[in-house]
């Protein structure tokens, strides 16, 4: 979806009847939107969710998320159904980054990250260094419309619902705060952001808590009385939930871990195992999955994984018995024994177009791996149904510009 740049009517005067103002030689388009009703806040006549459930795609760069039914998965024909507008201002970019759904299916959740490179007159940036305040939007399911918002730190990264649907949790992965304290010479915890704490009903905001230098994926424990982020100060920062004061541990992902401005690892996608709890760390810059283990609260070294690309966010089979992660430069899927640190085999995905994996998710049945791949940048990017058993690419489908998440919204039963 792409926005218009030029605001004839609050810029530069009154348009003719025929929709342009000659200037001297110039002529200014008229004011024109990809979507016949810019201001109505989204929404669209398809209809709701079936059993199986919808899946959900936010197009970071084009302010949209892309719809696509579960039913027919990987059969002929199978692909987009929709692709809904997100966001506060119809004229300007303002990045929808990840997705939370609600365990009902009656809403979804996006996370507004302002940060998108020429988005306009707003204050925008490379991803994590935008200047404005983000929004978490509450949106429904059965229409697409936006319900309700909340205004949150600078920056969102991720964002996830508790298990009751009652509590979000968003994280700021602000990495201009980085540089503008050590630019002032400032210390490393003036460096640190908040994780924000919502009312998923009433979208207000219950608590922000500082957890660490640019924070990003936030996953629960099991029993969510702990939060567990991915800081890029090369740390894991454990939120104690059921505390008051909401008390905040951070623990170096390795031995000689680097710092806010000089990180060696840069932690930023985390996996939780459904049944040890063990937290699996994807740290970009090192190209290794390490392994924080909750009855110690601490990091076992001996069960890194050495990847060949930057791991991304990844997915456990229900049992526990194997990860799969996505990681890029060779954008592949990493099958891994987590017992073993082992990787078992490898999916590749790059001879079917898959350029900058970015996230590996499990459909319920656990026959096929849906895997998102930002592409370029500038022009579309892929989702890709992967047959994990065969190790097959089943179906491709176009997305939006830079789509960086999916998950599901589970159907009326």
């Amino acid at each position: 979806m792409r926005r218009a740049v030029w605001l004839c009517a609050l810029a530069l005067g009154a348009c003719d009847s025929g929709g342009t103002k000659a200037e001297g030689n110039l002529e200014v388009p008229a004011l024109t939107y990809a979507d016949a009703s810019p201001w109505t806040r989204g929404g669209t006549t398809v209809a709701p969710p079936g059993p199986e459930g919808r899946l959900l795609v936010t197009n970071s760069l084009d302010d949209s998320v892309s719809l696509l039914d579960l039913a027919g998965l990987g059969t002929p024909g199978w692909g987009e159904l929709a692709r809904v507008p997100v966001g506060l201002n119809p004229v300007e970019l303002e990045g929808p980054h990840h997705t939370a759904v609600s365990p009902s299916g009656d809403y979804y959740y996006v996370g507004i990250s302002n940060y998108v490179p020429g988005g306009g007159s707003g204050p925008h940036g490379a991803h994590g260094t935008g200047t404005a305040d983000g929004y978490c939007l509450k949106l429904s399911a059965k229409d697409n419309r936006l319900v309700a918002s909340a205004r949150v730190d600078r920056n969102p990264g991720d964002v996830i619902v508790s298990a009751d649907g009652r509590t979000l949790y968003q994280t700021h992965f602000d990495l201009l705060r980085i540089a503008d304290v050590a630019r002032q010479g400032g210390t490393e915890e003036e460096m640190v952001s908040r994780l924000a704490i919502l009312d998923a009903e009433t979208m207000t905001v219950k608590a922000r808590v500082k957890v660490c230098p640019a924070p990003h994926a936030v996953r629960l424990s099991a029993d969510e009385r702990t939060a567990y982020v991915a800081c890029w100060s090369d740390e894991v920062a454990l939120v104690d939930l059921a505390t008051e004061g909401t008390p905040v541990t951070r623990v170096k992902v390795a031995p000689g871990a680097g710092t806010a401005t000089n990180p060696r690892h840069q932690p930023y996608a985390l996996t939780v195992s459904p049944t040890t709890g063990d937290v699996w760390v994807s740290s970009l810059a090192s190209r290794q999955v390490q392994v924080l283990e909750p009855g110690t609260r601490a990091m076992n070294p001996e069960r890194t994984v050495y990847l060949r690309g930057a791991p991304m966010f990844g997915a456990f089979t229900r049992d526990g018995r194997t990860l799969y992660l996505p990681y890029q430069q060779e954008d592949a899927v990493a099958v891994i024994d987590p017992a073993t640190s082992t990787v078992l085999r490898t999916l590749e995905l790059s001879q079917a177009g898959c350029l900058n994996v970015h996230q590996f998710m499990l459909t319920p049945d656990e026959r096929h791996g849906l895997v998102v791949c930002e592409g370029d940048h500038v022009g579309p990017g892929t989702l890709h149904v992967v047959d994990v058993a065969e190790g097959a690419v089943v179906s491709t489908v176009q997305m939006g510009i830079f789509p960086d998440s999916v998950s599901l919204l589970r159907g009326a039963p």
